[in-house]
């Protein structure tokens, strides 16, 4: 078990991509155990607008794609300061072996950003099977599959904003991660309090 936070508290949580970063933003209470609200983005690198001097006249290189993704995700941090953060861990397919290696240098500068900001969020990572098993589709492929999963999800889906219907996969991936991390860490409380 955790060390409860005060409520209530954000839990944030990610799908972490180069190009695309899914965000949940959970607001939950503690006595008895509520999920509060849950909002969903996605940001998309070619949306994220900085003027910094990692950006280039018409180039851009994936460090300098990193360092816009990372900032743009720590003003949402910043923003609604979190008791947890989740995301969601590398998965290594043989076939894009470079996509892990992207993927793991996006989070070690999401992991230093976010220690930077305040040590005390604490951090953790799931694996995408397990995202998946939380909601019954371990091992079946498909981000529909994933989707259709959630709208299943009677309690979670009254309290998205904005719906389902209107989130794309990156940001339905980091709702599902989140829901992973409650259903795994917070299950006592959930128990207790008949949720």
């Amino acid at each position: 078990m955790l060390i409860p936070p005060i409520t209530p508290f954000t839990l944030i949580a990610i799908d972490p991509g180069l190009n695309n970063i899914g965000i949940a933003i959970y607001t939950l209470q503690l006595n008895p155990f509520r999920i509060l609200s849950i909002d969903a983005q996605t940001l998309k690198e070619d949306r994220v607008c900085e003027d910094s001097y990692y950006s280039e006249e018409g180039v851009i290189d994936r460090y300098s794609k990193r360092k816009r993704m990372v900032s743009a995700l720590m003003k949402v941090v910043s923003a609604h300061p979190p008791a947890y953060f989740i995301s969601e861990s590398p998965f290594f397919d043989r076939r894009k072996p470079s996509s892990f290696a992207i993927l793991t240098e996006v989070l070690v500068d999401i992991q230093d950003s976010v220690r930077e900001l305040d040590d005390r969020i604490h951090m953790s990572f799931i694996s995408p099977q397990s995202a998946k098993k939380s909601l019954g589709v371990a091992g079946i492929k498909g981000k529909e599959i994933v989707r259709e999963a959630l709208s299943q999800q009677a309690e979670l889906i009254p309290l998205l904003r904005p719906s389902l219907d209107q989130l794309d996969e990156h940001a339905i991936d980091s709702v599902v991660v989140g829901y992973s991390f409650i259903e795994t860490y917070f299950k006592e409380e959930r128990q207790t309090d008949g949720q």
